[in-house]
């Protein structure tokens, strides 16, 4: 599956790149200065003014994943306009496919998706919305398009090998007696391991066995917590046994913190914060702030804007210096695209400079903007891709922020029957251009039969994107009142969708392994991210050794070097 475009995306260029996959089920490859499409703008229902143009007319198959991608640009326009894709059944309905902001002078690259919910026919259409009426005709050019079908097997096989998808670096290290031997090469989830064992005398030590435990994950992939964790023996028992990261649903914001003016309680929190340390579990803090007016604690909601930024002011203070240096990350506006309660009463740059604060007080930890649908939902512009990537490039370009440690938080609260997986690989694609980590924070799924098969399929989309470097899924046990995504019944048995995310856990990890040398004294493997401890020994000598070793995506392949002293 083509990830050529990949860095391109939100780029605009003198001349459109070759569309992908030749084009696919359409071939519109063009190969020219592009075809220019034109239409005068029509009113919509919600008084936006839009250009709506046909490019084909394809059939889809039930279950097949589509991919779309095409270069675009506009004129007799403004200066930008967002340029959509979408797809038309017989029936009318229209489906969201992605979108890009398009601009004049230059190429952008539109790329989106669609998965099949039914066998038929559908019209593509290339959309300009506009809030600002221009009499002037509005023009498209669009040239190498393509949509390229997959099957869900070869979707997932693509995922698989993503997994194992090699990327060229080029850097030589040394530790100790472990040798990192780079070959230029890095792999995503998984490295080579090159063990090479000798005898004193330094003989190759042929047969000699090399026993191989993972002590923990280089991935993080965790699972929200709520107060239940406190009090439930239980629930403490089935998270510390699955989870080493987490962030809580409720007990850090600020509603919860401080209910009344002036008046600190983070006594929960508190204890949730120490029964994660003590089990080895980090924390992704959430939120420090929350810019829907309806998730304000009640006395903050009507304050006026020099009060409001008193209290905002003491509240950041109070929150991340309390718990600077224990957390892997911070969000500090939560959900700034949908909402914009602080900007309304403090101003335009009022999500920066909480931004800069938060950096100054705690300049080690990750700085997170958390927001929702920009994954899960094609039909919801408000949080696309591009509009995330120009937000957060806003917060970053403030004047203080420079060093700031960003990351991308994408919620991914899936509501549709089908998630649209191919749009969903798209968003990713287009922030992962940022250069940024990217997380994967709330992620849950609306119920129904197909719950446990659309959980497996989001986490596996995320889990093999090379951007993704951390999962959170917001579910438990019933027992801790996890209604909406439950992963264990009353007695802490897995659910369906349980028994995925257990499945998960066990499938992305090396767990125990085994190998024997050759006659060179060499054995390879390959091993996911994370911590091991290695015993050898050999059925000839009574001796044996043991190493410690670390395998990250920063290093490439590992040689172990081990000698037996006897």
């Amino acid at each position: 599956m083509s990830t050529e475009n990949c860095t391109i995306v939100n780029q605009c260029l003198a001349a459109p790149k070759r569309a992908q996959y030749g084009g696919g089920m359409i071939g519109f490859n063009q190969r020219t200065n592009g075809s220019t499409l034109s239409s005068e703008l029509g009113v919509s229902n919600d008084g936006l003014h839009n250009t709506t143009l046909s490019l084909k007319t394809v059939k889809l198959e039930k279950g097949n994943l589509y991919t779309f991608s095409a270069w675009v640009q506009i004129s007799n326009g403004r200066e930008s306009e967002t340029v959509a894709v979408a797809f038309k059944a017989s029936n009318g309905e229209l489906v969201p496919g992605g979108e890009t902001m398009a601009k004049q002078g230059c190429w952008s690259l539109l790329k989106g998706g669609i998965v099949a919910e039914f066998t038929g026919v559908v019209e593509i259409l290339l959309m300009v919305v506009v809030s600002v009426y221009s009499s002037k005709a509005m023009e498209i050019r669009v040239d190498n398009v393509s949509l390229q079908p997959f099957t869900a097997k070869e979707w997932r096989s693509h995922q698989d090998k993503s997994i194992d998808k090699v990327i060229r670096i080029n850097r030589v290290v040394f530790i100790a007696v472990v040798y990192l031997s780079l070959v230029n090469l890095i792999q995503v989830r998984k490295k080579k391991v090159s063990f090479k064992v000798t005898y004193a005398n330094g003989t190759a030590a042929d047969g000699a066995l090399i026993l191989i435990l993972q002590t923990k994950s280089g991935f993080p992939f965790g699972c929200g917590m709520n107060h239940y964790i406190v009090t439930d023996e239980a629930y403490r028992q089935w998270f510390a046994s699955r989870f080493k990261v987490t962030s809580f649903t409720n007990e850090m914001k600020w509603y919860s913190t401080e209910k009344t003016r002036g008046v600190e309680n983070y006594t929960v929190a508190d204890a949730m914060v120490n029964f994660a340390e003590q089990n080895g579990i980090s924390i992704r803090g959430h939120n420090v702030f929350w810019d829907n007016r309806v998730m304000q604690p009640k006395w903050v909601k009507d304050l006026p804007p020099a009060e409001l930024m008193k209290a905002a002011t003491r509240r950041l203070n109070s929150v991340v210096s309390r718990y600077a240096g224990r957390l892997i990350g911070w969000d500090v506006m939560n959900e700034n695209l949908h909402f914009r309660f602080f900007k309304d009463k403090l101003g335009e740059n009022a999500s920066s400079m909480f931004y800069s604060m938060a950096y100054h007080l705690d300049p080690s930890t990750t700085l997170f903007m958390n927001e929702y649908n920009t994954i899960e939902n094609s039909k919801d512009h408000t949080a696309t891709a591009c509009k995330y990537k120009e937000e957060l490039e806003k917060i970053l370009s403030f004047p203080g922020n420079a060093g700031l440690k960003a990351a991308i938080g994408l919620e991914g609260h899936f509501r549709d029957p089908k998630p649209n997986i191919a749009f969903m690989r798209s968003a990713l694609d287009i922030l992962g251009t940022m250069g940024l980590p990217i997380w994967l924070t709330e992620v849950d799924v609306g119920g129904g039969p197909d719950q446990a098969h659309n959980l497996e399929d989001i986490l596996r989309e995320g889990y093999s994107h090379p951007a993704v470097e951390g999962i959170i899924i917001f579910g438990g046990p019933i027992a801790a009142g996890f209604k909406r995504m439950t992963l264990a019944n009353y007695d802490f048995e897995p659910t369906p969708v349980g028994e995925v995310v257990d499945k998960l856990i066990n499938e992305w990890k090396s767990g125990r392994r085994q190998v024997r040398t050759d006659g060179r004294g060499m054995s390879e493997i390959l091993l996911f991210h994370g911590d091991y401890r290695v015993k050898v020994s050999h059925p000839l000598i009574n001796s044996s050794m043991s190493i410690n070793f670390k395998v990250t995506k920063e290093t490439e392949n590992i040689t172990v070097l081990l000698q037996f002293d006897a």
